[in-house]
């Protein structure tokens, strides 16, 4: 597991999330996977159920030593893997 820093690009929150793995794609995207449930705990704790979370607003980042990469989240849907 990683923990990556997950940032709220609309009002500067951050909190940390635990990814399952991450990988980098043959085109050079870092992709971590996260579960349902640990995105879910990361968006009430930046929004405190007050608005949807949506992906597009959140910036994710290594929180541990690996030069900033940016990260790409990947959620597990009903149905896929588990």
């Amino acid at each position: 597991m990683k923990t990556l820093t997950v940032k709220d690009n609309i009002h500067g929150r951050h909190t940390e999330i635990n990814a399952k793995s991450t990988y980098q794609t043959a085109s050079g995207e870092w992709i971590a996977e996260v579960t349902d449930n640990e995105m879910r705990r990361a968006c009430y704790e930046l929004y405190r159920g007050l608005k949807e979370c949506k992906l597009e607003d959140l910036r994710i980042e290594a929180a541990q030593d690996d030069d900033g990469k940016e990260y790409t989240i990947v959620t597990n849907q009903p149905g896929e893997g588990q």
